[in-house]
């Protein structure tokens, strides 16, 4: 089954020239007249891939709360840590901003996109459009730019390293889970179409 779309008009992001949109019922990408910029991408089972990719990555995301991310050794001596405790440790030394940053851009809002996804995609491949469905997917975009998971794992390489001088490091479970979790996350960002979803809530509304 592939993904249909009324057409529509639609202003480019780049020149701003309007124009409408062609009704496409096969995979390709549709661009710009005047400078060529993609203006949308259309994609072959996008709904279901990025409902079974939204589901993957909030089981991900509770194996990597859940369980131990690291794991320290020194001089015989093992400490695990978590996700959470990260945030937790900086509040308790007086890092009250930044453990609450860390809080909301690692735990926050990658779980509530995960579940704000989860219940849109989950009516609408039913046929169905839940309620609150428009502020949902706003806020759903723009909060997208809030994820730093990739950011969170940047950081957290470039401490293992250095604290591989005075103790060992022992990744965790969670961290293997956190790793596959930013992949499915990069993976349903590219195939979550918002286009389809816009036509399906409309088409859900007329009815």
């Amino acid at each position: 089954m592939t993904n249909s779309y009324n057409t529509t008009l639609i202003a480019c992001h780049d020149c701003d020239l309007l124009q409408r949109l062609p009704a496409i019922r096969s995979p390709g990408k549709v661009n710009c007249a005047r400078c060529g910029a993609t203006l949308q991408r259309y994609s072959r089972n996008s709904l279901d891939r990025s409902l079974a990719l939204a589901v993957s990555g909030l089981l991900l995301f509770f194996v990597s709360n859940l369980l131990p991310f690291l794991a320290l050794n020194a001089q015989g001596r093992v400490q695990d840590s978590s996700l959470l405790s990260s945030s937790m440790i900086l509040w308790q030394e007086g890092n009250i901003f930044l453990g609450l940053l860390v809080f909301a851009t690692t735990f926050l809002f990658p779980l509530f996109s995960l579940l704000a996804i989860l219940y849109l995609l989950a009516p609408l491949k039913f046929g169905k459009r839940p309620r609150f469905s428009i502020h949902v997917f706003r806020y759903l975009q723009s909060t997208e730019p809030w994820g730093m998971l990739e950011i969170f794992m940047l950081a957290t390489l470039v401490a293992v390293v250095k604290l591989g001088d005075i103790a060992t490091v022992i990744p965790g479970p969670a961290m293997y889970a956190f790793s596959l979790l930013i992949v499915v996350l990069a993976a349903l960002s590219i195939s979550l179409d918002p286009q389809l979803i816009w036509h399906r809530l409309d088409r859900q509304c007329k009815r």
